[in-house]
Protein backbone atom coordinates (compact mmCIF):
# COMPACT_ATOMS: atom_id res chain seq x y z
CA UNK A 1 0.00 0.00 0.00
CA UNK A 2 2.93 2.52 0.90
CA UNK A 3 4.78 1.57 -2.03
CA UNK A 4 1.83 2.40 -4.41
CA UNK A 5 1.24 5.29 -2.65
CA UNK A 6 4.35 6.43 -2.95
CA UNK A 7 4.28 5.82 -7.17
CA UNK A 8 0.99 7.10 -7.96
CA UNK A 9 2.17 10.03 -6.09
CA UNK A 10 5.65 10.79 -8.39
CA UNK A 11 3.65 10.04 -11.39
CA UNK A 12 1.02 12.17 -10.33
CA UNK A 13 4.00 14.88 -10.33
CA UNK A 14 5.35 13.20 -13.66
CA UNK A 15 2.35 14.08 -15.29
CA UNK A 16 2.28 17.36 -14.09
CA UNK A 17 5.74 18.33 -15.05
CA UNK A 18 5.62 16.82 -18.49
CA UNK A 19 2.18 18.03 -19.80
CA UNK A 20 3.36 21.77 -17.96
CA UNK A 21 6.39 21.62 -20.16
CA UNK A 22 4.82 20.64 -23.59
CA UNK A 23 1.76 22.96 -22.92
CA UNK A 24 3.38 25.83 -21.49
CA UNK A 25 1.53 27.98 -18.64
CA UNK A 26 -1.34 29.39 -20.61
CA UNK A 27 -2.54 26.19 -22.86
CA UNK A 28 -2.68 23.76 -19.27
CA UNK A 29 -4.61 26.38 -17.40
CA UNK A 30 -7.67 24.25 -18.25
CA UNK A 31 -6.14 21.19 -17.05
CA UNK A 32 -5.16 22.82 -13.65
CA UNK A 33 -8.79 24.06 -13.20
CA UNK A 34 -9.56 20.41 -13.85
CA UNK A 35 -7.06 18.68 -11.81
CA UNK A 36 -8.93 21.22 -8.98
CA UNK A 37 -12.29 20.54 -9.17
CA UNK A 38 -11.46 16.71 -9.51
CA UNK A 39 -8.81 17.44 -6.44
CA UNK A 40 -11.47 19.55 -4.28
CA UNK A 41 -14.65 16.92 -4.92
CA UNK A 42 -12.82 14.22 -4.31
CA UNK A 43 -10.98 15.28 -1.23
CA UNK A 44 -14.19 17.16 0.23
CA UNK A 45 -17.16 14.65 -0.60
CA UNK A 46 -15.79 11.15 -1.54
CA UNK A 47 -12.90 10.99 0.88
CA UNK A 48 -15.84 11.23 3.52
CA UNK A 49 -17.59 8.54 1.87
CA UNK A 50 -14.60 6.13 1.34
CA UNK A 51 -13.60 6.35 5.43
CA UNK A 52 -16.82 6.17 6.43
CA UNK A 53 -16.96 2.95 4.44
CA UNK A 54 -13.69 1.75 6.11
CA UNK A 55 -14.85 2.84 9.67
CA UNK A 56 -17.95 0.59 9.55
CA UNK A 57 -16.54 -2.00 7.75
CA UNK A 58 -13.91 -2.23 10.65
CA UNK A 59 -16.37 -2.31 13.49
CA UNK A 60 -19.05 -4.89 12.01
CA UNK A 61 -16.55 -6.58 10.00
CA UNK A 62 -20.13 -5.94 7.52
CA UNK A 63 -20.34 -4.55 4.33
CA UNK A 64 -22.94 -2.24 5.27
CA UNK A 65 -22.67 0.93 3.18
CA UNK A 66 -26.10 3.04 1.88
CA UNK A 67 -25.59 2.91 -1.51
CA UNK A 68 -28.98 5.19 -2.37
CA UNK A 69 -27.30 7.35 -0.41
CA UNK A 70 -23.90 7.53 -2.10
CA UNK A 71 -25.06 7.67 -5.56
CA UNK A 72 -27.47 10.96 -4.19
CA UNK A 73 -24.10 12.28 -3.46
CA UNK A 74 -22.23 11.68 -6.59
CA UNK A 75 -24.86 12.36 -8.40
CA UNK A 76 -25.08 16.16 -6.80
CA UNK A 77 -21.31 16.57 -7.05
CA UNK A 78 -21.86 15.85 -10.60
CA UNK A 79 -24.62 18.32 -10.82
CA UNK A 80 -22.20 21.23 -8.69
CA UNK A 81 -19.22 20.76 -10.97
CA UNK A 82 -21.16 20.76 -14.51
CA UNK A 83 -22.68 23.95 -12.91
CA UNK A 84 -19.59 25.68 -12.05
CA UNK A 85 -18.12 24.83 -15.46
CA UNK A 86 -20.45 25.90 -17.27
CA UNK A 87 -20.28 29.43 -15.43
CA UNK A 88 -16.95 29.49 -15.91
CA UNK A 89 -16.38 28.37 -19.46
CA UNK A 90 -14.74 31.13 -20.79
CA UNK A 91 -13.08 32.56 -18.24
CA UNK A 92 -11.45 28.93 -17.01
CA UNK A 93 -11.82 26.53 -20.04
CA UNK A 94 -11.13 29.00 -23.00
CA UNK A 95 -14.98 28.95 -23.94
CA UNK A 96 -14.53 24.91 -25.21
CA UNK A 97 -18.06 23.45 -24.02
CA UNK A 98 -16.09 20.07 -25.13
CA UNK A 99 -15.17 20.14 -21.07
CA UNK A 100 -18.15 19.39 -19.95
CA UNK A 101 -18.75 15.99 -20.56
CA UNK A 102 -15.27 15.75 -19.05
CA UNK A 103 -16.42 17.35 -16.15
CA UNK A 104 -19.27 14.59 -16.26
CA UNK A 105 -17.04 11.47 -16.52
CA UNK A 106 -14.37 12.72 -13.95
CA UNK A 107 -17.01 13.09 -11.25
CA UNK A 108 -18.37 9.88 -11.87
CA UNK A 109 -15.17 8.40 -12.50
CA UNK A 110 -13.54 9.30 -8.94
CA UNK A 111 -16.71 8.77 -7.05
CA UNK A 112 -16.71 4.78 -8.11
CA UNK A 113 -13.24 4.85 -7.37
CA UNK A 114 -13.65 5.85 -3.75
CA UNK A 115 -16.11 3.56 -2.78
CA UNK A 116 -13.55 0.89 -4.62
CA UNK A 117 -11.26 1.89 -2.31
CA UNK A 118 -13.60 1.95 0.72
CA UNK A 119 -14.44 -1.87 0.18
CA UNK A 120 -10.94 -3.02 -0.40
CA UNK A 121 -9.35 -1.29 3.03
CA UNK A 122 -12.51 -1.88 5.00
CA UNK A 123 -11.93 -5.69 4.16
CA UNK A 124 -8.27 -5.16 5.28
CA UNK A 125 -7.24 -6.22 1.52
CA UNK A 126 -4.49 -3.12 1.69
CA UNK A 127 -2.26 -5.14 -1.48
CA UNK A 128 -5.54 -4.10 -3.77
CA UNK A 129 -6.19 -0.96 -2.66
CA UNK A 130 -2.32 0.28 -3.01
CA UNK A 131 -2.58 -1.73 -6.58
CA UNK A 132 -5.70 0.56 -7.64
CA UNK A 133 -4.02 3.56 -6.23
CA UNK A 134 -0.78 2.73 -7.99
CA UNK A 135 -2.30 1.99 -11.40
CA UNK A 136 -5.00 4.98 -11.39
CA UNK A 137 -2.03 7.27 -11.71
CA UNK A 138 0.29 5.17 -13.85
CA UNK A 139 -2.33 5.01 -16.48
CA UNK A 140 -2.91 8.80 -16.24
CA UNK A 141 0.61 9.35 -16.99
CA UNK A 142 1.13 6.62 -19.61
CA UNK A 143 -2.03 8.51 -21.40
CA UNK A 144 -0.36 11.35 -21.10
CA UNK A 145 2.23 10.81 -22.54
CA UNK A 146 1.10 8.87 -25.53
CA UNK A 147 -1.61 11.53 -26.34
CA UNK A 148 1.49 14.50 -26.39
CA UNK A 149 3.61 12.24 -28.27
CA UNK A 150 0.52 12.10 -30.94
CA UNK A 151 0.35 15.87 -30.21
CA UNK A 152 -2.85 16.07 -29.11
CA UNK A 153 -3.16 19.14 -27.17
CA UNK A 154 -5.19 20.47 -23.63
CA UNK A 155 -8.67 19.20 -24.58
CA UNK A 156 -7.84 15.54 -25.44
CA UNK A 157 -5.72 15.75 -22.76
CA UNK A 158 -8.34 16.38 -19.86
CA UNK A 159 -9.26 12.43 -21.04
CA UNK A 160 -6.55 11.06 -19.57
CA UNK A 161 -7.54 12.68 -16.06
CA UNK A 162 -10.84 10.26 -16.46
CA UNK A 163 -9.02 7.11 -17.25
CA UNK A 164 -7.23 5.82 -14.31
CA UNK A 165 -10.29 5.87 -11.77
CA UNK A 166 -12.24 2.91 -13.38
CA UNK A 167 -8.59 0.57 -12.60
CA UNK A 168 -10.04 0.06 -9.01
CA UNK A 169 -13.78 -2.20 -10.65
CA UNK A 170 -10.24 -4.49 -11.98
CA UNK A 171 -9.73 -5.77 -8.69
CA UNK A 172 -13.69 -6.55 -7.76
CA UNK A 173 -13.94 -4.43 -4.61
CA UNK A 174 -17.50 -5.59 -3.83
CA UNK A 175 -16.54 -9.03 -3.93
CA UNK A 176 -17.36 -9.52 -0.30
CA UNK A 177 -19.93 -7.42 -0.09
CA UNK A 178 -23.20 -8.46 1.76
CA UNK A 179 -25.49 -5.59 2.27
CA UNK A 180 -27.68 -4.70 5.04
CA UNK A 181 -30.91 -2.89 5.04
CA UNK A 182 -31.45 -1.14 8.22
CA UNK A 183 -33.37 2.45 7.85
CA UNK A 184 -32.40 3.77 11.33
CA UNK A 185 -28.73 3.06 10.52
CA UNK A 186 -28.63 4.66 6.93
CA UNK A 187 -30.36 7.55 8.72
CA UNK A 188 -27.25 7.56 11.34
CA UNK A 189 -24.82 7.51 8.66
CA UNK A 190 -26.75 10.24 6.90
CA UNK A 191 -25.82 12.54 9.59
CA UNK A 192 -22.40 11.58 9.96
CA UNK A 193 -21.53 11.98 6.39
CA UNK A 194 -22.94 15.45 5.97
CA UNK A 195 -21.03 16.40 9.11
CA UNK A 196 -17.62 15.15 8.04
CA UNK A 197 -18.17 16.85 4.50
CA UNK A 198 -18.69 20.52 5.76
CA UNK A 199 -15.55 19.97 7.62
CA UNK A 200 -13.61 18.63 4.86
CA UNK A 201 -15.54 21.40 2.87
CA UNK A 202 -14.14 24.03 4.89
CA UNK A 203 -11.00 22.64 5.07
CA UNK A 204 -10.17 21.48 1.67
CA UNK A 205 -11.14 24.63 0.21
CA UNK A 206 -8.62 26.01 1.87
CA UNK A 207 -5.94 23.74 0.94
CA UNK A 208 -6.89 23.33 -2.36
CA UNK A 209 -9.39 26.34 -4.13
CA UNK A 210 -6.36 28.51 -4.57
CA UNK A 211 -6.02 28.12 -8.89
CA UNK A 212 -10.02 28.71 -9.00
CA UNK A 213 -9.95 31.84 -6.59
CA UNK A 214 -6.54 33.03 -8.57
CA UNK A 215 -8.52 32.50 -11.93
CA UNK A 216 -11.61 33.91 -10.41
CA UNK A 217 -9.85 37.20 -9.17
CA UNK A 218 -9.14 37.76 -13.18
CA UNK A 219 -5.62 36.49 -13.13
CA UNK A 220 -4.06 35.68 -16.39
CA UNK A 221 -3.88 32.08 -17.58
CA UNK A 222 -0.53 31.51 -17.13
CA UNK A 223 -0.28 32.44 -13.15
CA UNK A 224 -2.92 30.23 -12.48
CA UNK A 225 -0.53 27.48 -13.74
CA UNK A 226 1.90 29.08 -11.91
CA UNK A 227 -0.30 29.36 -8.54
CA UNK A 228 -1.34 25.07 -9.22
CA UNK A 229 1.95 24.30 -10.18
CA UNK A 230 3.73 25.55 -7.14
CA UNK A 231 0.82 24.14 -4.33
CA UNK A 232 0.76 20.67 -6.35
CA UNK A 233 4.85 20.30 -5.65
CA UNK A 234 5.01 21.01 -1.80
CA UNK A 235 1.47 19.00 -1.36
CA UNK A 236 3.36 16.04 -2.11
CA UNK A 237 3.26 14.37 1.86
CA UNK A 238 -0.49 15.48 1.99
CA UNK A 239 -1.41 13.46 -1.11
CA UNK A 240 0.43 10.59 0.12
CA UNK A 241 -1.25 11.16 3.42
CA UNK A 242 -5.04 11.04 1.96
CA UNK A 243 -3.97 7.32 0.94
CA UNK A 244 -2.39 6.60 3.96
CA UNK A 245 -5.15 7.49 6.60
CA UNK A 246 -7.08 4.52 5.01
CA UNK A 247 -4.50 2.22 6.53
CA UNK A 248 -4.84 3.74 10.11
CA UNK A 249 -8.40 4.05 10.36
CA UNK A 250 -9.32 0.20 11.12
CA UNK A 251 -6.38 0.26 14.07
CA UNK A 252 -8.04 3.44 15.55
CA UNK A 253 -10.91 1.95 15.18
CA UNK A 254 -9.99 -1.02 17.21
CA UNK A 255 -8.37 1.04 19.64
CA UNK A 256 -11.80 2.33 20.57
CA UNK A 257 -13.55 -0.57 20.43
CA UNK A 258 -11.38 -1.67 23.02
CA UNK A 259 -11.35 1.16 25.35
CA UNK A 260 -7.40 2.48 24.15
CA UNK A 261 -8.53 5.75 24.31
CA UNK A 262 -5.46 7.44 25.74
CA UNK A 263 -3.43 5.64 23.11
CA UNK A 264 -4.90 7.87 20.77
CA UNK A 265 -4.56 10.72 22.86
CA UNK A 266 -0.91 10.40 23.06
CA UNK A 267 -0.84 10.56 19.75
CA UNK A 268 -2.63 13.46 18.82
CA UNK A 269 -0.23 15.21 21.02
CA UNK A 270 2.73 13.56 19.56
CA UNK A 271 1.36 15.22 15.69
CA UNK A 272 0.61 18.22 17.55
CA UNK A 273 4.18 19.11 18.58
CA UNK A 274 5.52 17.34 14.75
CA UNK A 275 2.83 19.70 13.13
CA UNK A 276 4.52 22.82 14.86
CA UNK A 277 8.07 21.79 13.95
CA UNK A 278 7.08 21.23 10.52
CA UNK A 279 5.45 24.19 9.81
CA UNK A 280 8.61 26.27 10.82
CA UNK A 281 10.69 23.60 8.57
CA UNK A 282 8.57 23.72 5.69
CA UNK A 283 8.54 27.51 5.69
CA UNK A 284 12.31 28.28 5.74
CA UNK A 285 13.05 25.31 3.16
CA UNK A 286 10.36 26.45 0.87
CA UNK A 287 11.63 30.18 1.03
CA UNK A 288 14.91 29.03 0.69
CA UNK A 289 14.49 26.68 -2.22
CA UNK A 290 11.11 26.67 -3.50
CA UNK A 291 11.40 28.88 -6.40
CA UNK A 292 14.56 27.53 -7.83
CA UNK A 293 13.20 24.13 -7.99
CA UNK A 294 9.63 24.77 -9.26
CA UNK A 295 11.91 26.54 -12.00
CA UNK A 296 14.02 23.87 -12.44
CA UNK A 297 11.32 21.18 -12.76
CA UNK A 298 8.72 22.79 -14.95
CA UNK A 299 10.97 25.78 -16.51
CA UNK A 300 11.40 29.33 -15.54
CA UNK A 301 7.78 30.39 -16.84
CA UNK A 302 6.61 28.18 -14.14
CA UNK A 303 8.76 29.91 -11.06
CA UNK A 304 6.55 31.32 -8.08
CA UNK A 305 7.70 33.82 -5.58
CA UNK A 306 9.89 33.22 -2.26
CA UNK A 307 6.68 33.60 -0.10
CA UNK A 308 3.99 31.57 -2.04
CA UNK A 309 6.56 28.64 -2.05
CA UNK A 310 7.16 29.63 1.78
CA UNK A 311 3.34 29.46 2.51
CA UNK A 312 2.59 26.31 0.50
CA UNK A 313 5.52 24.03 2.36
CA UNK A 314 4.44 25.41 5.59
CA UNK A 315 0.63 25.02 5.14
CA UNK A 316 1.15 21.59 3.43
CA UNK A 317 3.20 20.13 7.01
CA UNK A 318 0.30 21.24 8.96
CA UNK A 319 -2.53 20.16 6.54
CA UNK A 320 -0.67 16.41 6.42
CA UNK A 321 -0.57 16.08 10.16
CA UNK A 322 -4.18 17.46 10.81
CA UNK A 323 -5.38 14.99 8.43
CA UNK A 324 -5.21 12.09 10.60
CA UNK A 325 -6.87 14.35 13.55
CA UNK A 326 -10.50 13.66 12.36
CA UNK A 327 -9.34 9.94 12.00
CA UNK A 328 -9.15 9.95 15.96
CA UNK A 329 -12.49 11.55 16.60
Amino acid sequence: MLVGTAIAAVAAYLFQLIAGRALGPTEFAPITVLWTIQFLVFTTVFVPMEQLTIRRLSATHSAAAPWPLFLSIIASAIAGSLLFTSLTLDRLFEGEAAYLPIVVVLIAGYGGFALGRGYLAGHERYREYGLSTFAESVLRLALAIALLAMGIKALGLAWSLVAGSFVVWLWRPLRDESLRRNGAERERTGGALATFIVANGSSQTVLAAGPLVVGALGAPAADVSVFFETFLLFRAPLTVAYNLVSRVLPPFTRLVDDGERIVLRRWALRLGALASVGAIAGYAVGYAIGPSLVAALLGDEFRPTATLAALAAAGTAVATVALFAPQML
